[in-house]
C-alpha cells in the first residue's frame, strides 16, 4: 500500500499542520516568558507556563529531525509568523494579568488540537516516528495544560489581575479605623446620635 504522504496535496497538508504546530510551540514559550515577567516566576499562573515552556523545549528538539526525516518541514518565516507577532505585540500592551493567560489557554488549547489532528494524519500514513513523538507530547501536554487551567483560579484570589503587584504589602484602605487614631470629624457622633 502506497503512503499517501507522498501525494503533493499530503504533503502540503502536512506541512502546514507542521509550521501551525511549530508556530503554537513558539508562541507556548513566549508566552510563559511574559507572564513569568509580568506576574513573577514564583505565581502558580507563570509557573504552570513555564512548565509548558520547557516540554516545548524539549519537544522541538524531537520534532525538527523527525519531520525532516518525512520530508514535511516547513519553511521558516511567513505572513502568518509576521501577523502573529504583531498582534502579541499590540495586543499584550493592552492586554493585562488575567485576560493575557486566557489567550494563553487557547493558544495552548490550539496546540492539543493541532497535535491530535497531526497524529491522526500521521497514523493515516503510517508514519511511525511522527506517530510516537505525538503520543509523547499529548502525554505530557495534556496534563501541564490541564495544571495550567486550574491556575486561572488564582486570578479571582489575588490582585495581579489589575496590575497590582501580589506580593506587595496592601496599603490601609481609607475608611479603615485605627485604634490609636483620633476621631475624624466623619466620627463624631451626630445631633441625631445624640437624642
Amino acid at each position: 500500500m502506497e503512503h499517501i504522504v507522498n501525494g503533493p496535496e499530503r504533503r502540503r497538508f502536512l506541512r502546514q499542520i507542521v509550521r501551525e504546530i511549530s508556530r503554537a510551540e513558539l508562541t507556548a514559550i513566549e508566552h510563559a516568558g511574559k507572564e513569568a515577567r509580568r506576574l513573577g516566576e514564583d505565581v502558580p499562573p507563570a509557573a504552570a507556563l513555564l512548565a509548558i515552556a520547557a516540554h516545548a523545549e524539549a519537544m522541538q528538539l524531537r520534532f525538527a529531525p523527525i519531520v525532516a526525516g518525512y520530508d514535511v518541514e516547513s519553511a521558516r518565516g511567513s505572513l502568518g509568523s509576521t501577523l502573529a507577532t504583531l498582534r502579541d505585540r499590540i495586543v499584550d500592551r493592552i492586554v493585562q494579568g488575567e485576560r493575557a493567560y486566557r489567550i494563553a489557554l487557547l493558544d495552548l488549547g490550539h496546540g492539543l488540537e493541532l497535535v491530535k489532528l497531526l497524529r491522526n494524519a500521521a497514523r493515516h500514513d503510517q508514519l511511525v516516528g511522527m506517530i510516537r513523538w505525538c503520543d509523547d507530547w499529548l502525554g505530557l501536554r495534556r496534563t501541564l495544560v490541564s495544571h495550567a487551567e486550574r491556575q486561572l483560579a488564582w486570578f479571582s484570589a489575588a490582585p495581579a489581575h489589575s496590575g497590582v503587584n501580589p506580593h506587595a504589602v496592601p496599603a490601609p484602605e481609607e475608611h479603615e479605623i485605627h485604634a490609636d487614631a483620633p476621631p475624624t470629624s466623619g466620627d463624631r457622633p451626630t445631633s441625631h446620635d445624640q437624642r
